[in-house]
């Protein structure tokens, strides 16, 4: 028993690694993990070359929806971590975010910041933003009336703005 959990903790040092390469902020990690911030932080520190940053973290992913764009690529990223998840539907898991944002990464995630990215998982399924299915195209997306570009389908905006 003891072979399987030291397996596990090897295993989710390396995906916080992987999250940590990708510049996910350290109290995230710290959270999905459940790994002290102090090793966190050095390893930062070895990987990045530079202390890792400091501040208030967001209080949701509404920072983050900066345009339709933004919007599209969160709301797309969420669409694929929900079909990848076979979890309980709620909770975030930290090796499921490094898989989805691999399989995101295949098919296209430039300019996507995997903090953003974190944020808006964590807001659908906490349902601090609504996730919405567009009457016009069916696609799901983050629906938030607050912030201006998330008061309707994203998809269907940018697909209008291409004609």
């Amino acid at each position: 028993m003891s072979a399987l959990l030291a397996l596990d903790e090897l295993e989710n040092s390396r995906v916080a690694h992987e999250l940590i390469r990708l510049r996910l902020r350290v109290p995230i990690v710290h959270y999905l993990t459940n790994i002290h911030p102090k090793p966190l932080r050095m390893r930062w520190r070895q990987i990045h070359g530079e202390s890792p940053h400091n501040g208030k973290l967001p209080d949701s992913v509404r920072p983050f929806i900066t345009n339709p764009m933004m919007l599209a690529k969160l709301s797309s990223f969420v669409a694929l971590y929900n079909r990848l998840d076979e979890g309980d539907g709620r909770s975030v898991t930290a090796a499921m975010l490094l898989s989805a944002w691999e399989v995101h990464g295949r098919v296209g995630s430039a300019g996507l910041d995997i903090n953003a990215a974190w944020y808006a998982i964590r807001d659908v399924r906490s349902r601090i933003v609504g996730w919405e299915r567009c009457a016009r195209c069916q696609a799901m997306y983050i629906y938030e009336p607050n912030v201006s570009h998330a008061r309707s389908c994203p998809f269907c905006r940018l697909a209008r703005a291409r004609c």
